[in-house]
């Protein structure tokens, strides 16, 4: 039985650790909650997933309102990561983590040249303001800029028209004004920027509305950014900005959080009219608590295992080699085992040798008949228990030498008997 677990324990344990290992390997897919079809998220939703999916992740986007509800699903597990607007509140009771924050988006505001939309928010009263439909960041961004306003009482009707249907909603003068918080590079973005029906409105007091409005920070856009013939806008532009973040909930596999994190770098860290070199990703003053992995990556970037090992083996080294140690402590052990086992088989037979010596001295000692009759009976006992012994083919000499032993001994035997 000894053997028998001396010789299964290392197995399973072996196996233990391969089933461990295999566990180290990510997901085949993730689903990402990237906001309304053909919008801001959307376009950068697809290309994360091009990008993971060099590392076989394939990446589902999952359409939503915005990011309200990209919150939302993340809280009922319904997608594994989410992009989120700044300026929003995250439940604390959920387990959620925050990725880093991945790039800046404007706030900005368009009218209808015919319009008579002024730069100061407090004049607002009675705006007809596209902003969004119910769920998404941009509705809540336009409620917390009114209330930074101070016009929570002004009349002011939030349109629930985004995007593309805020552009049309202007155009047919069904709203007075549409608001916008997207990436840079969003195509209804660009399409406002360029029609000649539409204008960019310039907001004064910038930099004391962004007091007021949580996560808010003031940029300026510079004449000429999205078109330099014409002017693109005409002269600088002090705009609001949030900060777009990655969220994802805290058992998000970690070699996943690795290419997630490894993506953002490689798609967010260029220079743009609103960033730095190397300003995102970051880690600055996140809406959920940092996942270690991310924080890592983006504050020391990707360690050099990375350039010998896969990715997954990488992300999660400190556990490879926690799953690994117990190999490390089985090698001597296993190397033991076929010594182990010739011993034991041996020692089947050996065991047995100690009775024999004591029976060839009792023999030499004897002093009559009986004596020897009775250490013959006990050489009998023993010549039996050997020829009962189950022994492999290799191991089968050591037992016949003991019994040639005890012929010996029989041998001796009959001498004194007929002395």
């Amino acid at each position: 039985m000894r053997i028998i677990l001396a010789l299964v324990v290392p197995v399973l344990i072996v196996l233990l650790v391969i089933f461990s290992i295999n566990s180290l390997t990510p997901p085949e897919s993730i689903r990402l909650a990237a906001g309304s079809k053909g919008g801001g998220y959307w376009q950068v939703g697809l290309r994360y997933q091009s990008k993971l999916a060099r590392d076989d992740i394939r990446v589902e986007l999952v359409e939503t309102a915005g990011s309200i509800e990209n919150i939302q699903r993340l809280v009922d597990g319904d997608v594994d990561v989410a992009f989120v607007q700044g300026g929003l509140d995250l439940p604390s009771d959920h387990n959620l983590q925050s990725l880093g924050a991945i790039f800046p988006e404007p706030l900005v505001i368009f009218r209808h040249v015919s319009a008579d939309v002024s730069r100061y928010p407090g004049e607002w009263k009675g705006l007809k303001l596209a902003a969004g439909e119910v769920g998404s960041g941009t509705r809540a961004a336009a409620i917390a800029l009114v209330e930074a306003a101070g016009m929570q009482d002004s009349g002011i009707e939030l349109v629930e028209k985004g995007g593309t249907e805020s552009i049309a909603a202007l155009r047919a003068r069904e709203a007075d004004a549409a608001l916008f918080v997207s990436p840079l590079d969003a195509p209804y973005l660009k399409e406002a920027l360029l029609d000649p029906q539409l204008e960019l409105v310039q907001l004064a007091l910038v930099d004391a509305i962004s007091f007021n409005f949580t996560s808010a920070h003031s940029a300026v856009v510079p004449a000429g950014a999205a078109t330099l013939d014409p002017p693109i806008p005409a002269e600088d532009v002090k705009i609001l900005t949030l900060t777009a973040s990655m969220i994802a909930p805290s058992d998000l596999h970690p070699a996943v959080i690795d290419r997630l994190v490894h993506t953002a770098n490689k798609l967010h860290s260029d220079r743009t009219v609103l960033q730095e070199a190397k300003e995102f990703p970051n880690t600055n003053s996140p809406p959920a608590p940092m996942n270690d992995v991310a924080w890592h990556m983006i504050t020391s970037g990707t360690n050099v295992l990375h350039d010998f090992f896969p990715f997954w083996i990488a992300a999660q080294f400190g556990r490879v080699l926690l799953l690994l140690l117990p190999l490390l402590f089985l090698a001597p052990l296993l190397r033991a085992i076929p010594s182990g086992y010739v011993w034991f088989q041996n020692r089947r037979v050996w065991r047995h040798y100690q009775r024999i010596s004591s029976l060839e001295v009792e023999m030499q000692n004897a002093s009559d008949i009986d004596e020897i009759d009775v250490i013959a009976k006990k050489l009998d006992e023993v010549s039996e228990a050997l020829a009962s012994l189950k022994l492999p083919l290799a191991y089968r000499q050591k037992a016949y030498d003991a019994r040639l032993h005890i012929d010996l001994i029989r041998t001796e035997i009959e001498r004194r008997r007929t002395v």
